[in-house]
Order: C-alpha cells, then sequence, then structure tokens
C-alpha cells in the first residue's frame, strides 16, 4: 500500500509543476498588462511555494519598476514587506527573495546581486550575457565607467559587449570631462551625422547637454533651442524610447514631438528614457516588454511622479509642461491625480 501512495504522489509531480508554469506565465501576462493587483500577489504565492525565477522576477520588479503604480503606492511598509519579501516571522528580518535565492545557490540570482555592487566586477558582464541577461549589464557597464582603469575602460568600448546607447556614457568618463559633458556626448549619439557640428563650448550646445544629461533639473526646458527638433524625433525613433513614442503616438496624437521631449526631460534626461528595461530578460525580452502596456504605463508614471530634488513637490507644474505641449501637461495631470 505504501509503494503504491509513492508512486501516484510521484506522478502527481509534474501534474504540479505544469501547473505552476501555467500560474508563472499569466502573473507574467498580468504584469505585463499593467495589472500589480492581480500580478504581484500571485509572484509573490509563487515565490513562497519555492519557484526561483518567481523569487527572482519579483525582487528585481521590487527595485527596477520605474513607475510603481496607485496599488503598489498605497502599500504601507508592513503590506510591501509581506508582498516582496520572504516572511521572516514574528521578528525577524524579511530577505528580499533574490538574497533567498542566490543563498539557495541559484547561479542568475548570484549574478544579478553582483550587478547591484558600486564597482567594477570582473566578468560580470560577460556572465550576465551568457544567462540572456543583456540588459542587467547596463549598470555593470557604468561602473567601469567611474571606476574601471583605462585599459578596463579601452576593452570595454572595443568589445561587442559595450551597450550601444550607454557608449556616450563611457566616452565622457573615458576623456576630459567638461561642464554637461555626458549630455553632450548623448546629443553627438543621436546625431552622429552631425557630431564633428557639435561644440561643447557653444551656448545652445551646452544647455541642450544639461537637459540631456540632468532633464528638468536643469535651469531651462529647452523651448528654443536649435537642437531640439533633432532630440525630439530621436526619442521617437530610437529603439530604447519606443514606449514614450508609442504612448504620445496613443495619447497625444495632435502633439507628439512635444510629449516626447516632456517624458524626456521629466524622466531625468537621455541616461534615463534609455534604461527602461525588462526585469528580468530571461525571462521576458527586451522586445515583448517596450511592447508591452506595461512599459507604457512605466513611462508615463516615472514622469508624472517625478519630484524636486527636495521631494516637497513635483518637478515641474502645470503651466511649465504646457509651454512644451498641453496634452502632455494633461496627461500628467490626470495621471497625478490618481496617486492623490
Amino acid at each position: 500500500m505504501l509503494k503504491w501512495t509513492l508512486l501516484f504522489c510521484l506522478a502527481l509531480l509534474p501534474i504540479a509543476a505544469w501547473a505552476q508554469t501555467d500560474r508563472f506565465d499569466a502573473a507574467i501576462e498580468d504584469w505585463l498588462q499593467g495589472d500589480d493587483e492581480t500580478s504581484l500577489p500571485a509572484l509573490a504565492d509563487l515565490a513562497g511555494e519555492g519557484h526561483s525565477l518567481a523569487r527572482i522576477l519579483l525582487s528585481q520588479i521590487e527595485v527596477k519598476d520605474r513607475g510603481p503604480s496607485p496599488f503598489r503606492a498605497a502599500l504601507k511598509p508592513a503590506e510591501a514587506r509581506a508582498l516582496f519579501r520572504r516572511d521572516a516571522g514574528y521578528g525577524g528580518f524579511s530577505q528580499t527573495w533574490l538574497s533567498v535565492a542566490s543563498k539557495a545557490g541559484d547561479p542568475l540570482a548570484q549574478t544579478l546581486i553582483a550587478t547591484r555592487l558600486p564597482r567594477p566586477v570582473p566578468g560580470l558582464i560577460a556572465n550576465l550575457r551568457r544567462m540572456g541577461e543583456v540588459q542587467a549589464t547596463g549598470d555593470p557597464i557604468r561602473a567601469v565607467a567611474l571606476y574601471g582603469t583605462a585599459s578596463e575602460k579601452k576593452v570595454l568600448a572595443e568589445s561587442d559587449a559595450m551597450l550601444d546607447e550607454l557608449r556616450p556614457y563611457l566616452i565622457h568618463h573615458s576623456g576630459t570631462q567638461t561642464e554637461h559633458g555626458e549630455g553632450i556626448e548623448a546629443l553627438r549619439h543621436m546625431a552622429p551625422f552631425a557630431a564633428e557640428m557639435i561644440d561643447d563650448d557653444d551656448t545652445a550646445t551646452r544647455e541642450m547637454g544639461a537637459l540631456l544629461e540632468l532633464g528638468f533639473g536643469s535651469d531651462n526646458i529647452g523651448l528654443t533651442n536649435p537642437w531640439r527638433g533633432l532630440v525630439e524625433d530621436w526619442v521617437l525613433t530610437a529603439p530604447a524610447t519606443r514606449p514614450l513614442a508609442d504612448l504620445c503616438r496613443d495619447r497625444c496624437a495632435k502633439d507628439v514631438t512635444g510629449c516626447g521631449f516632456v517624458l524626456l526631460v521629466l524622466s531625468g534626461g537621455y541616461y534615463e528614457v534609455i534604461r527602461l528595461d525588462t526585469p528580468l530578460e530571461s525571462v521576458i525580452t527586451q522586445e515583448r516588454f517596450l511592447a508591452s502596456p506595461r512599459a507604457r504605463l512605466m513611462s508615463l508614471r516615472r514622469a508624472a511622479l517625478a519630484k524636486k530634488p527636495d521631494r516637497r513637490g513635483w518637478l515641474a507644474g502645470y503651466d511649465a509642461l504646457a509651454e512644451i505641449s498641453t496634452c502632455t501637461a494633461d496627461l500628467i495631470a490626470e495621471t497625478r491625480a490618481d496617486y492623490e
């Protein structure tokens, strides 16, 4: 009798695994559609059951979501911990699921944890690419640009592992650094055909460089800047900014260019809009993520919820935004109202 009971239990294991897979796939689709209220608790349940990829994905969403939904923003600290962390019991320290997966020996979790270190980690970029996490190399690339040796920067610049959209960042930090040089190099990257015409000492170029480097935190909003048209065209055509372009074409069809520019400057400039990435590329491809409602919502919410450095008010008010695009100012105001 015991033998038959064991055989029956073993026969149920594949069925349980298939059911978990179906639930995981459904949670991913719900999340991509923008439904946090359904997807996040579903992922949390799977994480609690030991589903390794659910644990990793949930942890990545916790830190990579650039535009938290009203559902998530309304969570109390204890509710957020219960949703995103392992329950450590009364008085215990709630660990991230990424940490739990890492300590359990999951190589993907261990590698992703290393991306959060503020220094270059030898072999990290290659390991991420081998695991299918190309977009996750963004922070390690920045670490090399900021803290790597001249040799490390040269090797990275000449490597196929270099993300093209971060090349201007590496160029700036590999040479003589000028005021708003990060933004000016981004401008050169946007318009390689005009790169030689871009003069670092030109006032208009420096002003646009400040916008691309800092976003709306700079002292101007580029209303009459001669580079504005080029930047607007880039926002609407670059693969990395597809969510912004799709959102503007859908919601502000009569002022698509102004909409794209507002979202760019409210989001923090070039280096922020290019890093709207899938939380876990080996599970959700970058192409699938960028084409999703989630990416469009994240683009809008990140821009709408941007605060001043002192966190005491919105980064830009309605009137300032309406100078660039009334449609987008209305869209931002509607989004902010969802959080009030």
